[in-house]
């Protein structure tokens, strides 16, 4: 049986930028995808959970699945 975990991840303001303005970027992602691989787990992907007024993904779902 596989088990499967989901880990949140929220943008943060990084910066500005010319057109919308602000910069957001996920801070930590790869890191913990990294940590999740080294510990045995697969990473299967990501789905947005969460997204601003103006279309921009605020949250995501990193997907992760291992063999019990």
């Amino acid at each position: 049986m596989k088990q499967v975990k989901f880990v949140r991840v929220k943008s943060e303001l990084s910066g500005y930028g010319l057109g919308k303005g602000a910069k957001y970027s996920f801070v930590g992602a790869e890191e913990t995808i990294r940590n999740y691989i080294e510990q045995g787990w697969s990473f299967e992907g990501y789905i947005p959970v969460e997204t601003r007024g103006v279309g921009d993904i605020e949250t995501i779902s990193l997907i992760f699945q291992k063999e019990e």
